[in-house]
């Protein structure tokens, strides 16, 4: 996309994890390290062609993240980390999540 001089814009949902595998599994092996995901896009641009990389934690800084993405960087490939905390899910999700595990822990179907 960078190369191709692509001016999307794609954001990046950050919840710091596997939210919804934790709910199922609830396994260390779930718990990731938190990547750096602008910096990932910086270093793949590398100073050539036209890139904005942010960070968002609020409502109000990622309504200025898309108005300047939008503005003054439309003529940029735009890439948006959206940070949410971990446990930012609907009770849908959660509860299909716990219904997955109960599921899992059942022993197998004979057939």
């Amino acid at each position: 996309m960078l190369r191709c001089g692509q001016k999307s814009i794609i954001f990046l949902i950050n919840n710091g994890g596997y939210t919804i595998e934790v709910e199922i599994h609830g396994v260390p092996y779930n718990v990731i390290k938190n990547w750096n995901y602008t910096g990932l896009v910086d270093a793949i641009h590398n100073g050539q062609g036209k890139c904005w990389t942010t960070k968002v934690f609020c409502e109000e800084e990622l309504i200025e993240a898309i108005e300047m993405a939008n503005g003054e960087k439309k003529d940029c490939f735009c890439f948006i980390e959206v940070n949410v905390h971990k446990d930012d899910t609907s009770k849908e999700s959660l509860k299909w999540g716990s219904r997955v595990s109960a599921a899992n822990s059942c022993p197998p179907n004979p057939q």
